[in-house]
């Protein structure tokens, strides 16, 4: 079974998606991306709870088998073998398996659920015609909001990084960047 069809079933059986959910994830992932463009989702980033980056690279054998735990399919192997959370087509729910899976200690229990992915909202949100408001009505932790000029605003302190905002969004108007916290 390819990655791809492993990835539609457990996303599937974990989520409800709707008909233009379905189309939209559908035709980005048939898109094509010429050798070194940047993928369109640029940011490497770790798995929930992983050691700081210096300590993690030491640490992970590169085993793989948090990548293989991930129900929802959003844990790749890096071109450094490191495993890596590439949130695109689904979120990461913090189900904890990919951090049970790792038996040598490179992902540790978080005391609260974060990836360290912040959302930045660009110009493409605003549509004059209809708000759509899928990243507040989309996001569990209740971090968005619509502000006085009906673009979105984040509570750093609510938001879990999930990514759900990115994948709900029907405009492109969502990137996760890696905070500082």
């Amino acid at each position: 079974m390819s990655k791809s069809e492993r990835y539609y079933q457990e996303y599937l059986s974990h989520r409800h998606v709707s008909r233009r959910g379905l189309f939209r994830a559908v035709v980005s992932a048939a898109r094509q991306v010429a050798p070194g463009t940047p993928s369109a989702c640029p940011v490497i980033s770790l798995p929930p709870g992983a050691l700081p980056v210096a300590e993690f690279n030491a640490q992970c054998t590169q085993c793989h088998l948090c990548i293989d735990a991930c129900p929802m399919g959003i844990l790749e192997k890096h071109e450094s073998g490191l495993p890596q959370l590439n949130i695109q087509y689904a979120s990461c729910d913090g189900c904890r398996l990919c951090i049970d899976a790792c038996d040598v200690g490179a992902l540790l229990p978080q005391t609260r659920f974060d990836t360290g992915l912040r959302p930045v909202f660009n110009a493409n949100c605003i549509n004059p015609v209809r708000r759509c408001n899928q990243c507040v009505d989309s996001c569990a932790s209740q971090a968005c909001t619509i502000g006085e000029t009906w673009m979105p605003e984040l509570d750093n302190e609510r938001c879990t990084g999930c990514g759900e905002c990115l994948v709900q969004c029907n405009y492109d108007a969502v990137t996760l960047v890696l905070s500082a916290f």
